[in-house]
């Protein structure tokens, strides 16, 4: 028996969606620029757009191909060789469809807002790789095991209403199982020398890469993992501010009041604060970077909500920031959580089951692409900013109207609605109008009575 074949419609809309944000964006100019382009044969806007929308099916490349061959004029290996192809600056092209993005949305944001750079890194799993690329083994913080894969190391970049993928990378070690020879004069080998250095170094190289392609911020988040005083002192040398959290280790020290002390020692030699106050103690300390210039810091303890007992320690370089404005900064880390569930959970992030690192990190740069036209679309259609002059229209229009004259007009109305109806007299609609200013609040009664007076 033959199966019933699906609805396509959807699969047709998905498809029309990612043309117009290829149009949009300008993607073929950037395509150009980050050297994704083709002399021959099928146009790269046609296998993009095709593997843009793939990311939202249920289906790996090869399943839906498999499906529309009969519509498609290129085959299988086609768009594989595109993936697998390593001269492409996907590093770049993310960047500069950032840029293109921000350059949308920041018109629509307060320019006292402070946006952030955001940095985390979530697992990458192959948990059967033998022959991938750099693939090695590492240690889940999330499942407290050993497994097989690459450290997904993300810088995101967000106002706080929309979170936008910058740049990323996936990071081998030194328990590599499959490990394989780079050449640094290429985009390819450039790549695989970086996923071998020190996740740190790979931050510090992703955020100069965003900021000399235009991205810009003035803080950068990031959890405990990345929290050093050579970061500080690195993010400092960029021109930025980080709000982090730091870890409660007694290897790492802070001078405070002339002495070195770690964390723990600081919260035991000061007064607390007391009552409910979100945080328990405020101080400013220098970070010590030997042979550097030391960065001054303000650490802010914070209650933390699971353990009433317990507490997390924040850190800025800006001093200048409150305590309330650093916590709530802090609190725009959580977009990159969500964008990692996302990613895996329905944008098949580690569903590839290419062997060629180049490969994996080209569909990866697919995921957040097509999380970036999804941002935009959230963006627009969520955010009333986006109906750009009607929306102020509306808005001036609207605060020149109070509650009371609001009230007025709809009891105005009233009257003239049922003036003409001979079931009602006039009598009759004055008595319900009575009745019903009888049940509005006394304040708004008496403000009726001045405006009617």
């Amino acid at each position: 028996m033959k199966s019933i074949t699906r609805n396509d419609r959807s699969s047709l809309g998905i498809s029309a969606s990612v043309q117009t944000f290829f149009t949009r964006f300008h993607l073929a100019q950037i395509a150009r620029i980050s050297q994704a382009t083709k002399e021959k044969g099928i146009p790269f806007r046609v296998l993009f757009c095709y593997l843009i929308s793939t990311i939202f099916s249920n289906k790996s490349a090869y399943r839906d191909y498999l499906k529309h061959q009969n519509q498609l004029n290129f085959s299988d290996k086609t768009f594989r060789n595109l993936l697998n192809n390593g001269k492409i600056n996907w590093q770049k092209f993310l960047i500069l469809l950032c840029c293109q993005i921000i350059q949308l949305i920041q018109p629509l944001t307060d320019s006292t807002r402070k946006n952030v750079f955001i940095v985390d890194d979530s697992m990458y799993e192959r948990a059967h790789a033998k022959h991938v690329e750099l693939a090695a083994f590492q240690f889940d913080h999330a499942k407290h095991r050993q497994t097989r894969g690459f450290r997904f190391l993300q810088l995101g970049w967000s106002d706080g209403n929309t979170f936008l993928p910058v740049t990323f990378s996936l990071l081998s070690s030194q328990n590599q199982i499959c490990s394989t020879k780079a050449d640094a004069r290429t985009n390819s080998g450039r790549r695989k020398l970086q996923a071998q250095r020190k996740a740190t170094d790979v931050v510090r190289e992703l955020i100069s890469s965003a900021l000399s392609q235009g991205v810009h911020a003035s803080y950068v988040l990031f959890d405990s993992w990345f929290s050093s005083p050579k970061m500080f002192y690195q993010l400092h040398q960029l021109g930025l501010h980080a709000v982090a959290m730091v870890k409660r280790s007694k290897k790492v020290y802070y001078r405070f009041n002339g002495q070195m002390m770690d964390v723990k020692a600081i919260f035991k030699a000061q007064k607390k604060r007391r009552g409910r106050s979100r945080y328990l103690l405020s101080v400013l300390v220098e970070a010590v970077v030997e042979g550097e210039k030391n960065i001054p810091l303000k650490l802010v303890y914070v209650r933390n909500r699971r353990k009433r007992k317990d507490y997390l320690v924040l850190a800025s370089t800006d001093t200048q920031l409150s305590e309330d404005e650093l916590i709530r900064l802090y609190g725009k880390r959580w977009s990159i959580e969500m964008y990692f569930k996302m990613c895996k959970q329905y944008l098949r992030l580690a569903k590839y089951q290419g062997l060629s690192y180049d490969g994996i990190f080209a569909h990866t740069a697919c995921v957040a692409i097509g999380y970036s036209l999804l941002a935009v679309q959230h963006r627009e259609q969520e955010d009333d900013r986006t109906l750009g002059e009607l929306f102020y229209l509306m808005v001036d229009e609207l605060a020149d109207v109070t509650y009371i004259e609001a009230i007025q007009q709809l009891i105005t109305l009233f009257q003239e609605a049922f003036e003409d109806e001979p079931a009602l007299s006039e009598g009759a609609i004055d008595t319900i109008v009575e009745s019903f200013l009888e049940k509005l609040p006394t304040s708004y009664r008496k403000q009726l009575k001045k405006a009617a007076a």
